[in-house]
């Protein structure tokens, strides 16, 4: 009898998994518990003679189904809780019934303080939401190899209360404001054409801490990931700008929309951002050529009519002032 088909029963120490778990982290993390090697426990779930499975492995292209009700026997809990926590189990589930499952590509360490609230002492890879970017209770930024402490920055608590709210209000244009949000930040930063939130970033990086618990083996590093801290309530700010349909729709005139009504746009863009973001202006260059490749100026303008928008100081002075006249 193979091992797939032998009756399976409760584990010692059933531990259960962590929400959205590396289904290979977990794995591991079980069979150390129970004295017994991950690939044991894989022959016992699937008819794959030659099992292997890594700490990272989650994809399970070569499982089937049956997994489900045997992992369900082997840790005590019921199927659906096992759906619930571990996408890998869902992904299996969904090839076979030819639905469609997103991958999340959102890996992170899970907060050590809430694991050894739960009897985890060491770190646990898994899935999180693309809008979770720190653990709440203990104020430990999570989105990166290095969990800095932030929990006396409010302003990050608050900024990621807002990026959930955007993301449950926006789904469908998440994915691509967050990208032109990360670069206009980005930008912004390195730069250093924007006065007012240079000042807010380089005051926030100096109240982080230097050094932190590190998972380099683990995650892999941004070079940028303190910058990222940084300048996250103003991404989240633009976040709420560029994923909203409405604003959305501004920057793409029809071919026959006049300049006059597009520099109208520019100016009603760049106005809501300045208020939102709370800073007295964002077009410091107006004057200079420079202004036309500011990124926000660059995202508004997307059918790249810049150059006819801007050609001489007088188109500056209007893109500035046509939208007190109307």
């Amino acid at each position: 009898m193979e091992p797939w088909e032998a009756p399976v029963r409760l584990l010692p120490l059933p531990l259960p998994p962590v929400h959205g778990e590396v289904f290979g982290w977990y794995l591991h993390r079980r069979a150390a518990a129970n004295n017994v090697t991950a690939g044991q426990l894989a022959k016992t779930l699937t008819p794959f003679k030659n099992a292997q499975v890594g700490k990272r492995t989650d994809t399970l292209w070569r499982w089937t189904p049956m997994v489900l009700p045997r992992l369900a026997t082997l840790t005590g809990l019921t199927p659906e809780t096992l759906r619930m926590l571990l996408p890998a189990i869902a992904r299996v589930e969904a090839r076979a019934t030819g639905e469609v499952v997103r991958y999340r590509r959102h890996l992170y360490i899970a907060c050590s303080h809430c694991m050894h609230r739960r009897g985890i002492t060491g770190p646990v890879l898994a899935h999180r939401p693309a809008d979770f970017q720190l653990c709440r209770r203990h104020g430990i930024w999570v989105d990166g190899n290095r969990h800095y402490r932030v929990g006396h920055l409010p302003e990050l608590v608050t900024a990621e209360h807002r990026h959930r709210r955007i993301a449950r209000r926006f789904p469908d244009t998440m994915e691509a404001a967050t990208k032109e949000a990360q670069h206009l930040v980005r930008s912004w930063l390195l730069n250093k054409k924007q006065p007012h939130l240079l000042s807010r970033w380089n005051d926030r990086l100096a109240q982080l801490p230097p050094k932190e618990a590190i998972y380099g083996n683990i995650i892999r590093r941004r070079v940028d990931e303190r910058e990222y801290i940084a300048t996250y309530p103003e991404f989240v700010t633009l976040l709420g700008i560029l994923a909203d349909p409405a604003w959305r729709a501004l920057r793409e005139p029809g071919r026959r929309t006049n300049l006059s009504q597009h520099r109208r746009t520019i100016d009603a863009v760049y106005t809501e951002a300045e208020h939102r973001l709370n800073v007295p202006t964002l077009r410091e260059k107006l004057r200079s050529h420079a202004f036309s490749n500011d990124p926000l100026f660059r995202w508004t303008d997307s059918l790249g009519r810049s150059l006819m928008l801007v050609t001489t100081p007088d188109d500056y002075d209007a893109l500035r002032d046509e939208s007190h006249q109307h």
